[in-house]
């Protein structure tokens, strides 16, 4: 396959790591979309005279309507990495026309929006894929494969996460922390990847209790600590502590302790607070835990697991991966093989469940179960008065 022509909804941040695993994949930046056309100008043009870059051309190459950029442009694949309640609708403009799209965390704050983008991408043949690095990293790999290997069958999860968020963070965009925009708090944004590791682990979600807080952020709307207790359709559980209260920030961690007692954990971030595409943290992704091998082996896989990552790549290195998986999977279905994506569209419901089940359980005060989850979520969407 010759290079395939990208395109890039919103040009915030976290977009310039996006465009920087583009063009290291040897792809082409063919076009970008903002809401306001100058940004999308700028962005454009801050990556003029780079290989692969098209140059920034109103009306050709820089857009102010997603539908006009994807008809002009006519990209291969597009990155939708504008604020999450936007993701959605974004990505059926493209998905419509038979584009695939590579959606940023999380994939929407509507779950049944979410469920009308995968039938329509199964009808044009769209691949979708939401953004996971985390599921990347050799470390989660290693859990992963332990566990399809059949060496731990999960018995019970923990996931624990302390963080911190500033005021000035919150007011960086005026979508954070507000229910409308973001659709949530540190469950929603921060929190999302151990969330999405634990169901990467552990599979499809049964049931949900917990409860939510805003312990010390009285200036947003949203939770900045969340608790629960997750129940799988395996019979196996988990237990769930997320903050952006903690100052300093402390460790993350992901556990899985299997029904023979072994433990395999990854430590996803080590104290630090991290600001994707602002502050990249530099910490490194750990087996923190692995009891099915000696600490011995462990240290010699840790001494490979971050081959070819260097402080400059680290911030893009694995949305190369994600990229790379993508193109992989894009050339499979033209070739008529099977498509495996690490994390489509039903795989990325499931860190979406747990978030919204702990809302709902938090409002009805009970357990939820995952069909509850779902249809509350298509009550909002088709009366939102309703389901208040």
């Amino acid at each position: 396959m010759g290079k395939l022509r990208i395109a890039v909804i919103g040009t915030g941040n976290i977009a310039r790591q996006h465009v920087e695993a583009i063009l290291a994949c040897g792809q082409e930046l063919a076009g970008v979309c903002n809401h306001n056309i100058e940004k999308a100008m700028l962005f454009l043009s801050s990556f003029s005279g780079r290989e692969g870059v098209a140059p920034a051309v109103l009306e050709e190459t820089v857009f102010d309507s997603v539908p006009a950029m994807l008809d002009t442009v006519k990209p291969d694949l597009v990155y939708i990495t504008t604020p999450h309640k936007t993701h959605v609708d974004n990505a059926f403009h493209a998905v419509q026309r038979g584009i695939h799209c590579i959606i940023e965390k999380p994939i929407d704050i509507s779950l049944a929006k979410a469920a009308y983008l995968k039938e329509e991408s199964e009808r044009s043949g769209a691949l979708v894929s939401v953004i996971s690095q985390s599921r990347f990293f050799r470390p989660c790999e290693r859990i992963r494969n332990a566990i399809e290997d059949g060496r731990i069958e999960p018995a019970f999860g923990i996931v624990n996460v302390q963080a911190w968020r500033d005021e000035a963070y919150y007011r960086s965009n005026e979508w954070r922390g507000t229910w409308a925009e973001e659709g949530g708090g540190v469950l929603v944004n921060q929190a999302v990847h151990e969330l999405d590791l634990l169901s990467y682990f552990m599979g499809r979600v049964e049931s949900v209790y917990g409860i939510w807080r805003n312990v010390n952020h009285p200036y947003i709307e949203v939770d900045d600590t969340a608790q629960g207790i997750v129940t799988f359709e395996s019979g196996a559980t988990a237990t769930i502590l997320v903050s952006n209260s903690v100052n300093p920030a402390q460790s993350a961690y992901v556990h899985i302790v299997g029904t023979n007692g072994h433990t395999l954990g990854i430590q996803t971030h080590g104290g630090v607070e991290i600001n994707p595409g602002i502050k990249p943290s530099s910490f490194r992704a750990v087996n923190d835990v692995f009891t099915l091998e000696s600490p011995e082996t462990m240290e010699r896989y840790a001494q490979n697991d971050y081959e070819g990552v260097t402080d400059d790549n680290y911030s893009y290195f694995y949305f190369i991966e994600h990229l790379k998986e993508m193109i992989h999977a894009i050339e499979n279905q033209k070739d008529g093989m099977n498509v495996r994506l690490r994390n489509n569209i039903d795989s990325s419901l499931c860190c979406m469940l747990i978030a919204q089940g702990i809302y709902l359980s938090n409002k009805l005060g009970r357990p939820v179960t995952r069909k509850e989850i779902i249809d509350d979520s298509m009550l909002r969407l088709t009366n939102p008065t309703a389901a208040e």
